[in-house]
């Protein structure tokens, strides 16, 4: 049986995730026009950034299996480095003025919130005790 914790974390974890995704198909022509991309593309080929993006989720897939569904340490800290990464990227994004001011950027927002709800829930005591952690 799993605990509350870990239940609350996936599906605060698994929302982010889907969002994100939603955030991807949003904005998949502006990122696929960009230079850096076209450059990219150009040495590349045309399917690095389809393959960019199922590598990253098919991780974030991996991450959440090895958190929510078989108790992995090593996972849940790599969840976390993770996401204290997506939010040193959102903050320098808001500083620099970059975070755009639309339906992408909001539920860009709304990800980053439910991702840090996620983290939280891997923290409390019976998470900490399906991780075999002390409590």
């Amino acid at each position: 049986m799993r605990p509350k914790s870990i239940v609350y974390y996936e599906i605060c974890y698994l929302g982010s995730v889907l969002l994100g995704i939603v955030i991807t198909a949003m904005t998949w022509t502006a990122n696929n026009a960009t230079p850096e991309v076209q450059q990219i593309r150009a040495v590349l080929g045309p399917a690095f950034l389809p393959i960019l993006y199922v590598f990253i989720y098919t991780i974030s897939l991996a991450l959440w299996y090895f958190t929510a569904r078989v108790p992995n340490t090593v996972a849940k800290w790599i969840v976390v480095g993770w996401f204290l990464l997506s939010l040193l990227g959102s903050g320098y994004a808001i500083v620099a003025g970059n975070l755009p001011v639309d339906l992408a950027g909001l539920l860009a927002v709304a990800a980053l919130v439910l991702n840090a709800v996620a983290v939280y829930f891997l923290f409390r005591p019976d998470a900490r005790a399906w991780f075999g952690e002390a409590a």
